[in-house]
Order: structure tokens, then sequence, then C-alpha cells
């Protein structure tokens, strides 16, 4: 017999449809939109906008895909208003965490993967001129940050709820930063995502989760641009 409650958790709980469409979306745009940019062969710092605007679209587009196999509103991905407080904690915590991430990458990080180029198309964006510099703190810190937020933290935190907070905040942050590589920016992700999916288990809501990330990204790429 289904009883009341079991009927609105069915229709407002993310599961395994969502999730599946989701990755399945994500992975096949970005295997598309990445052999692209490949072929086309662009300047570096072109290549770095391209991209960071890859990395927006996508989660963004594999999102939809994900509300549109059985409707679920847009509470069940997280789009639950919050109070202000935790907005300006959100910021708090990206500066911490930048924070912690830069003095990690100083002195163990440079150390490990000396020589390491996963970010050089995006350096060379960021050095490209004022037009390349504001256009990866519009990309990269506003809109990449909206777009990876929907994937990990609407979609698979969402997902990893339902077996509570050490699942859902272990399991988002590691899948995250494995998405990003097993390289210089590892670690940088991990420090990000694991603030970024508590304060959404705490709020239920994805707004701290967009702060944290968009804070942490635009601070990361304007310290690059004073040459830290």
């Amino acid at each position: 017999m289904t009883t009341t409650t079991d009927a609105t958790r069915d229709t407002t709980t993310v599961g395994w449809p969502e999730l599946i469409t989701a990755a399945i979306t994500a992975v096949v745009l970005y295997l598309a939109g990445g052999l692209g940019i490949y072929l086309l062969d662009l300047p570096a710092d072109t290549s770095g906008l391209a991209q960071l605007a890859l990395s927006a679209v996508v989660p963004a587009l594999a999102l939809v895909a994900a509300i549109l196999v059985r409707r679920r509103p847009l509470s069940s991905f997280g789009f639950r208003r919050v109070g202000g407080i935790w907005l300006l904690i959100a910021v708090g915590t990206a500066v911490v965490a930048m924070a912690a991430a830069s003095l990690l990458s100083i002195f163990v990080l440079d150390r490990l993967f000396p020589g390491d180029s996963t970010q050089s198309d995006y350096q060379a964006a960021v050095h490209g001129g004022p037009a390349f510099f504001l256009g990866v703190l519009l990309i990269g810190g506003i809109l990449e940050p909206i777009g990876e937020e929907l994937l990990f933290r609407g979609v698979l935190a969402s997902f990893l709820r339902r077996w509570g907070p050490w699942v859902m905040i272990i399991g988002s942050t590691l899948v995250f930063a494995l998405a990003h590589g097993l390289n210089v920016v590892f670690f940088s992700a991990v420090f990000m995502a694991a603030c970024s999916t508590y304060l959404y288990w705490r709020t239920g809501s994805i707004w701290p989760s967009l702060v944290v990330h968009a804070t942490y990204n635009s601070s990361s790429f304007v310290l690059q641009g004073l040459g830290f």
C-alpha cells in the first residue's frame, strides 16, 4: 500500500533516472565539446575561454535533461530560498578555503606536480589582456560555477542525500574532484566541493553552494592575474 508520504517522496526526490540521465548527457556533451575544441586548434587563451564555457554550458544542460525525465520540481534540485546570513557565510567559507588551498599549493602541490600544465590554457586566458581577463571572470568566475553546481550539487548531492550527510558530502566532493583529474587541481577541488556540499546539506538550498563556488573561482583567477 502506498502512503501519502511515500507518494510525496516519489514526486520530489532525485532518483536514479535523473542521475543517470544527467551523467550520460554530461559525458556525451563534454566529449563532443572537448573534441570540437581540440580539432579547432585554437590559440591557448581562446581555448581557455572555450573550455570554461564548455564547463558552464554542459552541466546546466545535464540538469535540464534530469528535470525533464520525470518533471521533478526545481526545489528537488536545491532551488529553495535561504537566509542572507547563509550567503555571507558562503563568501567567508570560500575565502578561507581559497587561502587553505593556496597554502597547500605553495608548500606541497607545486613540489608534487612540478611543471603541471593542466591549467595552462586558463592561465593564458587570464594573462591574455583585459578583454580575456574579464571573460575569464565572467565565464570561469560566475557561469562555470553555476553550471557545475547545478550538476554536482543540484543532481548528484541531491541524489546522495537519502544516505545521510557523510555519503552526500564525501560522495559529491570526490566525484567533483575526480572529474577535474588527478593533478594539481584535485585537492583544490576537494576543498571547494566539501565546503559547497556541506552548506547544501545544512541549508537544503543550492544558493550558498553557488556563492561558495563563484567566490572561490573568482578569487583564484584574480590571484592568478596578480601573479600568485
